[in-house]
């Protein structure tokens, strides 16, 4: 049979395995159960060698489309009333990226041992798609950093609902409710959607945006909300799906790794995500001191996770998700644009 077959066939073995997951995530009552509980269920299903593929891109990537015309549709007339905000938090992040990025290599060199090219792809908390992207672009194993990255978003997405509990008094984080259902919605209301997503993300890829399936959908979705054309939200019936689809593609990237190598990473892990989160805990104590901003607006707009699974979280938790994409944004942006000029510096030092 063709390969290609065996893939597919993988891939709807982990989908039904991440939806079931999921299903029973929510049935419990657990926190952003549509995410978690698929993410978990596919990492245990890929440990456990059962034959699952991870999604390809025709699952994942209109997932993350609207994913990024779901943020942009919390990008209201209102965010102009914050932009002196955004940008007084957005100035602070070239700070905690490259004093977490420091701080990153001397801890994968030390504890980790790893050489220092992979330290340095390893420590900076950019996009898992950008980072291995980059990393594969200069000739490198990516199989260490991409497992870094992978649980890197892996642990700030457990995280974030447990640190709301703390800062918030929230139990769960519940996204069930965000949007409107599918055949309640208007059809020209879809259409909008559907356009922003598309046109969004053939910009993106003209301009060669990092992170362009979500930020090119998310600029031309908060452009029809700005302007008030809509004020729509995908179907939360598509909401829910990109969860399972995202969760699955996160928990199979365990596929074929063994388990003693895993546990390693898992405390590498462990303890960079620890540091990160700690120095964004700060950072938003600074903010609220100075500015009174929520704690919990000022970890998120620095938690070092994925853009769509942040922003997931943001709204399940009523937070302001235009401010936090937009400094989540400026993080993506400072780090694609000035990592090749970075590692430059360290190919030096390697000679």
């Amino acid at each position: 049979m063709p390969t290609s077959f065996h893939e597919f066939k993988g891939t709807i073995l982990c989908l039904a395995i991440a939806t079931i997951g999921g299903l029973i995530a929510s049935y419990l009552f657990l926190p952003l159960p549509y995410l978690l509980g698929s993410m978990a269920v596919a990492m245990a299903a890929a440990m456990l060698k059962f034959p699952i593929a991870r999604p390809t891109n025709l699952f994942v990537i209109p997932m993350r489309v609207l994913l990024g015309v779901l943020i942009g549709s919390a990008v209201t007339p209102a965010f102009f009333e914050n932009t002196s905000s955004i940008l007084g938090t957005a100035i602070l992040v070239p700070f905690y990226v490259i004093g977490t990025g420091l701080f990153g290599i001397y801890y994968y060199r030390k504890v980790a041992k790893f050489p220092l090219d992979q330290a340095f792809f390893c420590a900076l908390p950019g996009g898992l798609l950008i980072m291995t992207t980059l990393a594969d672009e200069n000739n490198m194993d990516i199989k260490r950093i991409s497992l870094a990255h992978a649980l890197r978003i892996t642990f700030v997405v457990i995280s974030l609902p447990l640190l709301a509990r703390i800062f918030l008094d929230i139990d769960t984080v519940d996204i069930s409710n965000v949007s409107g259902r599918l055949f309640t919605m208007d059809i020209k209301d879809l259409a909008l959607l559907l356009g922003a997503g598309i046109v969004g993300y053939y910009v993106a890829g003209i301009l060669k945006l990092p992170a362009g399936h979500v930020i090119g959908p998310l600029f031309a979705s908060a452009i029809l909300h700005l302007s008030g054309i809509t004020t729509a939200k995908p179907p939360q019936e598509f909401i829910n799906a990109a969860q399972i689809i995202l969760g699955a593609s996160i928990g199979a990237r365990f596929i074929n790794e063994s388990l003693s190598i895993v546990k390693t990473a898992i405390l590498l892990a462990a303890g960079h995500v620890a540091v990160m989160l700690s120095v964004s805990i700060l950072l938003a104590y600074a903010l609220h001191v100075l500015y009174g901003m929520g704690m919990m607006v000022g970890v998120m707009s620095f938690a070092p996770g994925g853009l769509p699974e942040n922003s997931l979280i943001a709204f399940g938790l009523g937070l302001d998700v235009g401010f936090i994409a937009s400094v989540q944004v400026v993080r993506l942006l400072f780090i694609s644009l000035l990592t090749p000029f970075f590692y430059l510096r360290i190919k030096h030092l390697l000679h």
